[in-house]
């Protein structure tokens, strides 16, 4: 079988859905290595070397992505004859498509989204009625998806995994870590309003628990991120004190590190479609306390403790039951994490080439 596959974030894009994006591609490449294999990867970057072994490369010259996945993916198409077209968010009404949506949330939620974004993503959901199969991530998102478009029934969860390169990554402490710190309280994600940073250190500022040698170390960028997250207004003094510190982007390596090492990890998004750092924190027996939101009760039931994300005294609380500390184990999960991408893989390929129910 020969697949085109929407690689248009190959290069650059938001990190996780780039993550996503790469990773079904190179465990479909491990699991089926008899399908040929089609990239339709931006012009602008075609200096590509980290692609699937004997993988073709074809480019596509339009942006943004749903303009090209609507126009270019089925030129390429017929121009290489493929079986499938494998896109994200974006399908096109001139082909044979699979979707992948990452997650609906603009739709349930406009204002966690500025004017343009929500414009830009508006066609999604109206393009993937003529998808022959949709997929997302978890049941709790398929769900959310079926309730708002009937039509888009049945949408398959494939879940998700880590990325390989982070279960294979070297810890490495960061530069920025304080001199003497003994532990530390860990969020990782975008920064924007929807991941409610907000509540994060209002209730790590109410436990009493940060100081400089227990910070609250924040992993993220603004990038690709929506409305601007809200922070305390002490925030300035709260990062002049060491008790906040802003790592912004980190390597694999590092990132890795700060899992291993954290007391534990904070997420109090108020929505997902899936939500990957929870599921790194499970991956590296990091301890976590999250929001009370249905997806994390599917995807991390064993969480430390899950809190309502609008109540800084209920983590606060959570956090008082944390120990400060905890021993860094040692994790070798590569080939777990590479089986769990082929399997993901292997879910859309079996429903894409399946009859429509």
């Amino acid at each position: 079988m020969r697949v085109l596959f929407d690689a248009f974030w190959w290069h650059r894009g938001p990190i996780a859905n780039r993550t996503v994006m790469r990773e079904i591609i190179f465990g479909w490449s491990r699991r089926f290595p008899e399908d040929e294999i089609v990239l339709a990867v931006r012009a602008r970057h075609r200096n590509l070397q980290d692609v699937p072994p004997d993988a073709r490369i074809v480019f596509t010259r339009l942006s943004p992505q749903a303009l090209s996945n609507v126009v270019e993916l089925p030129l390429q198409a017929r121009r290489n004859r493929v079986d499938l077209v494998v896109s994200h968010n974006y399908t096109s009404p001139f082909t044979r498509n699979a979707v992948f949506i990452h997650d609906l949330l603009f739709e349930e939620s406009p204002h966690w989204f500025t004017r343009k974004e929500r414009v830009y993503f508006w066609p999604m959901s109206r393009l993937a009625t003529y998808a022959s199969t949709v997929f997302t991530s978890s049941r709790t998102e398929a769900a959310r998806i079926e309730r708002l478009h009937p039509r888009l029934s049945p949408v398959r969860a494939t879940s998700l995994a880590i990325s390989p390169a982070l279960a294979a990554a070297t810890p490495r402490t960061p530069a920025m870590m304080p001199t003497g710190w003994e532990g530390y309280w860990l969020c990782v994600g975008r920064l924007n309003r929807r991941k409610n940073l907000d509540t994060a250190l209002r209730g790590a500022v109410a436990s009493g628990l940060l100081s400089p040698t227990h910070p609250m170390i924040i992993v993220g960028s603004a990038e690709y991120s929506g409305a601007n997250t809200e922070l305390p207004e002490n925030i300035r003094a709260l990062v002049d004190a060491g008790h906040v510190i802003f790592a912004g982007r980190v390597s694999d390596e590092e990132l890795r590190w700060l899992y291993s090492n954290a007391n534990c990890l904070i997420f109090m998004s108020r929505d997902e479609g899936y939500g990957l750092p929870p599921a790194e924190a499970r991956f590296f027996g990091t301890p976590a306390i999250v929001s009370d939101i249905p997806v994390m009760r599917e995807l991390v039931p064993d969480a430390h403790a899950f809190v309502d994300p609008d109540s800084p005294t209920a983590l606060a609380t959570a956090l008082a039951s944390m120990p400060q500390r905890r021993a860094a184990g040692p994790v070798d999960g590569l080939q777990d994490a590479e089986s769990a991408w082929e399997d993901i893989a292997s879910r859309i390929r079996s429903a894409s080439i399946a009859p429509r129910e």
